[in-house]
Parts: structure tokens; sequence; C-alpha cells
């Protein structure tokens, strides 16, 4: 089941359903994690006859025979097959434009029903949507307020007595009728027709009808909007946080009233930049789809907040962001899911980049160490430290040069460079042997993003991104005029890649990872063990590991993690063609990293290999799993179904795949008057 999200950056979420209900959903700040509705809420009413608009039986209400959904994210197209004398079809949509978080920040959907007299008959009916409304522990209280809207818009608000609530209205039509929810018995849906139920004291659920009559061949298109407004949420007892579309809004009156008045215009800019990808032939079609959807999992995990209770000074004006890892599975605002899915985040909105780095540098600690995360559930401010530590600060430097490449802008120099350097400091403190390279800890506790696998000593996927993240304090240093720290940084650089090379390469590949101390190694083949070659492609530095030995550990990689799995690489394998048995992440598949191996593949000049590994990683979770609104973290490499994770943004990695596809940095890739351009400007104009 499961369906597109309905909402933007920060609103919330409503899922449409493929079946044609509605499903999971966060509107009113219940997070994580999200609440259950699954229940249908439309139906057509004709001749006497009524059918749920659902393939979900309701009573004696005739259910659709089939569903066809094409979902492109903001916007799901569906058509019902009813058998009756009326075609019926709905799209659905949320604003989301990319270039443009406010726009973006708009809690509220429009549902537009097309409905065609396929007959030649005249016809009458009614089409009706009903919504459930809160449940009695989100926002409004169990005592709702029900009140008439009239005007371009007419239908119903339900709301608390300080405007927190929902609007559910008809655009453009001169009559509507009200009434409460139908629930999920039959006979309320039975009389649509004649009469909609009546809302019981209290009850936050709602019903509206808008009776037509079709001439034979005549359509129309009926337009609801559903609009919300909860502006405050709980992170902790003792921490609460302000949406940031309450800055825009007063209420989800007047949201609506704002689709109402823009509803063409930004279908029209919707459907414009989604047509720049679509249309853009140099990538394979399952990208271009890819490239769309994907972005959905930014409305899933995405939080916004103005300001928080107690309000504090350090996240003005832009507000505290943050994407959790997952509502459902770990909710967290989580730094390896940032490197892993960020970069739509820098591409489109590099003001809500900004402000997820400047949450991080908030959290640094004095010794330099960049948190973990720092949310936990639905709370923006408690951040976690110790954990993975080995790489968090050297992301924390790849995705600040992300956002600087993106935007050429060097005010984020001045005010990410110091944070960078204390947590390459850091990261220094973490050579115990004085080798240049950071070392695991010796009794491991999630000392590297293969968390639950116990690595010792060094490794050359760890030593790789702390070569890669030495590099960029280098170029960032030198830009700020902190000579000292070039120098320094090119030490750091020299010297652990030299130790690298001697430490953990046996020839053909990397050693998985290697402590001289203890004598503790370990030869399993580690498909993702050039992570570092990939960010140095990507932010136009030069090759971390030697060209020669990059080729010759993808050639072992080819060989040895592709043939045993049909749905991507193996995470690693052995000597002798097995799994390492370890532990499940060393047994199974990150398909996030994944991509990154295929990446690495396109850069190093192998594109084809490349494109057939991502391919196989996206057919598996799109084609084979059905998991295109649901993203796993991990999956089984024997049947590819996911074993780890629920709407994961990881996957947000895809837009990584054209500028290996082209072979370009960055900052090439972001050029303006380019291809990312345009989906910028078709999204404004």
């Amino acid at each position: 089941m499961g369906g597109l999200p309905l909402g933007g950056l920060g609103t919330g979420f409503l899922d449409l359903n493929t079946d044609g209900t509605l499903g999971r959903t966060t509107i009113f700040n219940s997070f994580t994690p999200p609440r259950e509705i699954n229940t249908p809420f439309l139906a057509l009413a004709v001749g006497g006859k009524v059918w749920g608009l659902t393939t979900k039986k309701i009573g004696e209400v005739v259910p659709v025979e089939q569903i066809d959904y094409w979902g492109h994210y903001p916007v799901a197209d569906l058509e019902f097959e009813t058998n009756g004398p009326m075609s019926v079809g709905l799209r659905a949509w949320s604003p989301f434009l990319p270039g443009l978080s406010q726009l973006s920040n708009t809690p509220g959907a429009v549902f537009e029903i097309h409905l065609r007299n396929r007959s030649g008959a005249a016809q009458q009916g009614s089409a009706v949507m009903t919504f459930p409304g809160p449940a009695a522990q989100e926002a409004p209280p169990r005592s709702c307020r029900r009140r008439p809207i009239d005007g371009t818009v007419r239908g119903l608000e339900v709301g608390d007595e300080k405007g927190a609530g929902y609007v559910l209205v008809a655009l453009n039509e001169k009559t509507v009728r009200t009434g409460g929810p139908l629930g999920l018995e039959g006979p309320a849906w039975a009389r649509i027709a004649a009469k909609l139920p009546e809302a019981a004291p209290g009850d936050p659920g709602v019903s509206l009808a808008v009776d037509f009559a079709l001439a034979p061949a005549e359509e129309r298109t009926i337009r609801l909007i559903l609009a919300w407004y909860c502006p405050r949420w709980v992170g902790t007892p003792y921490r609460h946080y302000l949406h940031k579309y309450a800055e825009r809004f007063a209420g989800a009156a007047e949201v609506a009233q704002f689709l109402a008045g823009q509803h063409e215009r930004l279908l029209k800019r919707i459907l414009a930049w989604q047509e720049r990808i679509y249309a853009a032939g140099e990538y394979p079609l399952w990208l271009r789809d890819q490239l769309v959807n994907i972005l959905h999992t930014l409305t899933r995990d995405s939080f916004w907040a103005s300001n928080c209770i107690p309000r504090e000074d350090w996240c003005v004006p832009d507000g505290i962001f943050g994407l959790t890892e997952s509502p459902r599975s770990v909710p967290h605002v989580a730094m390896p899911s940032d490197w892993y899915g960020g970069l739509p985040l820098v591409f489109f909105f590099p003001d809500l980049a900004a402000a997820l780095l400047r949450c991080y540098a908030h959290f640094q600690l004095p010794n330099g160490e960049i948190p973990l995360g720092v949310g936990w559930g639905a709370d923006l401010g408690s951040p976690i430290y110790h954990f993975l530590h080995t790489q968090n600060s050297a992301v924390y430097a790849d995705l600040v040069d992300r956002l600087w490449q993106r935007t050429g802008d060097d005010s984020i120099l001045d005010e990410f460079y110091p944070v960078v350097k204390r947590g390459i400091e850091y990261l220094v403190t973490l050579d115990r042997d004085g080798d240049g390279l950071p070392d695991l800890e010796p009794d491991p506790c999630g000392n590297q993003f293969y968390g639950a696998w116990a690595w010792h000593g060094t490794s050359p996927y760890v030593a790789g991104f702390w070569l890669a993240a030495a590099a960029l304090a280098e170029r960032l240093a030198k830009t700020a005029g902190d000579h000292a720290f070039v120098h320094a940084c090119r030490l750091f650089y020299e010297k652990g890649r030299r130790t690298m090379e001697e430490k953990l390469w046996n020839g053909r590949y990397y050693l998985l990872y290697s402590d001289p101390a203890t004598g503790r190694r370990s030869d399993t083949i580690l498909s993702n063990q050039l992570a570092g070659q990939w960010i140095a492609a990507l932010h136009g530095l030069p090759a971390v590991f030697p060209p020669e030995r990059a080729r010759s550990v993808l050639e072992t990689v080819k060989r040895m993690a592709i043939p045993p799995t049909p749905v991507g690489l193996l995470n690693a394998v052995r000597t002798d063609g097995t799994r390492d048995p370890d532990n499940e992440q060393s047994r199974e598949i990150f398909p996030a990293e994944n991509l990154v191996v295929a990446m690495t593949m396109m850069y190093a000049g192998d594109r084809e290999s490349g494109l057939r590994a991502a391919q196989r990683v996206v057919d598996n979770l799109i084609l084979r799993q059905g998991l295109a609104w649901d993203m796993p973290n991990r999956v089984d490499p024997e049947d590819g179904r996911a074993t780890f994770g629920t709407d994961f943004y990881q996957m947000m990695i895809l837009w990584g795949l054209p500028a290996a596809i082209r072979g370009e940095n960055l900052k090439e890739f972001t050029a303006p008057g380019g291809w990312l351009d345009s989906i910028l400007q078709a999204a404004k104009e």
C-alpha cells in the first residue's frame, strides 16, 4: 500500500495511498511515529448508486475495480475504474518548488476531482470528501469548534480557540453541503446523495459534498482544498517548537485562501520543473523518474521550526531545520544520512542546508567534536556525541564545502570555516599511534558508519573520509587566508595517504581494517572502500587513492560483490566469495552505499558498469519491492526485501548520479545556465 505524501518542507504530510485511502499523517504534529489513518476519503454518488473511490470495501458501498496510480512528487494522478456512467480521476498535489523554500513550506493540499460523463444521458450526482481530523491526543483538543467558511472557498473550519486546526473547502462552488465524518461504516456512505451525517459535539471530522449535473459527454473539475495549521509542537516536555509556516499564515483558512488564489500558477510551475527532469534524455528514464519521486522524502522527514520555546538567538532568521533519518525506525537528525541524502537540499534549498549546518555548529563541543545527530523524536535540541565519531567531523567539512561550491558565497566560509577547522583538529586527536590516520576505538561501539560491525585499527573507508576532509579543509583554509592551517592540512593529508598505502594495500584491494598493535586485521572486501574517492571527485579535488589502485579495487568489487546478488552489490564479501558473517551490516546491502560505489565507477571512467549497478539497486526497490514511497536502509541480498528501515532519506543520494554520469564535479554541475539551473528557473516562472 503506501503512497505519495502530500505536504511540503516541514509542514507535516498526509499519505495518499495507492488503494485510494489516506494513510499515515503528521499534519497534526504526531511525528514519531506518524499517526495511521488508513481510511477511505472520496466517494461518488450517481443515479442512486454510490462508489467509494477506493479498492477498500466499505459496507455495501461499491468499491472501484481498479485504481491507476501515477505519483510524480508532489503530484499524484489517479484514475478510478467504476463501471458506472461516470469516468472519475483525481489529481492531488501540494506546493513543492525547488529553489523556493518559503512557498514549499505551505501546509495544504489541493484535490482536483475530474468528472466525465461518458454516457449518452444527462447525469446528476454528488462528489464527497471526508476527513477524520485530528485524534484526541493531537494538536487541537477534544472540544473542536466548527465554523462555516463562505465566499470563494466554501466549507468548514475545525479548530481550537487558539486557531490550531484545519479547513476543508471547495473552490468556486456556489453551494456545498457539509457534515460530520463518514467513518468506516457503510450506511453513512450509502446516503451521501441525500444527506451527510450530523457531527457529534466535539467531533473533529468533516465531510463535504458538491452536487453536480453533467450533460452527455460533458466534463468538469471540482477542486477541494485541505489546509492545516498546528503551529506549536512538543519536542520534549521542556522544549517546544514553532512551525516556520506560522510566520506566513495566521490560520488554516488563510492557507486555503492562498492556495485558492494561486493554485493554477503553482501547479503550472510544479509541472514545469518536473518537465525539465523528465525531458533530460541524457539520463536513463528510471533515473529521471526517481530524481522526481525521491524528493518525497523531504516532505516525509523534514522539520522546520522558526524557533523553539524557550527562544534561542542562534537560529534566527532561517529557523531550525533538520531531516529525521526515519520517523518510524530511527527518528533522529543524523550526520550520516545528511551525507548520503543531503544533495537535493544543497542543490535546491541552500538556505535550509545552511540552517542545518548551523544546528550542528551550535552543538559542537569545545574539543571540536561535531555530534552525530542533533535531535531525537520530534526534538531538535538533543545532540548525540561519541558515536560514529571518527567520521562525523569529516562529513561536516564535506557538507560545508558542498554548500560553498554550490553557492560560491564566501559568507559561508566566514560562518562555518572555524567550525570545520575545530572539527579537523578533533579528528587529529583520534590518531593515537601517530601514523596520520584516525584510529578506531579498541573496544568498538559504533566507531564508523557501519556502526554495528566491529572494525579495529585503521580502515580505508574511514581513512578516505579523513583524507578527503583534510583536502577540503586545506582548500577552505586557503580561501580564508589561514596559511598555517593550510600547511597543517597538507601535512595531515600527505602523511595519512602514505600510511594508508603502507598499512592497508594488499596488492589487489585495501584491507577492511588493520591494527598492527593487536594483530587484528580483516581481508574482507568492502564494496565502498573508495568512498573518499567519490568525495574527492564530487568536490573537484585530486584523487585520494592512486588511480591504478582504485581501478584494481573496482575490478575486484565488480568480480566479487556483484555476481552473488541480483539487487545491487554486497556490502562486503570474503575472498572465497561468501558473505562476511560478522553481522547484518556485513551480510546485507545498504542501497545508498551501493550508489556511492556506482558513482565511483563512473568517475573512474566506467560509466556503463556504474549505471548498471545503480539500476539494479533502483529496480529492486521500485519494481520488485514496490517501495517507491517507503525507502529502506538495508535490503536482503538474495531476494531484495527490506530488512531494516522505513522512509529513509538516504536514497536522495540519487541526485549525485547526474553529475557522475556527466563526469562533472559539484561546482561544474551547479553552474549558472546549466541543467540544474533550468529546473530552478522553471519553478520560479
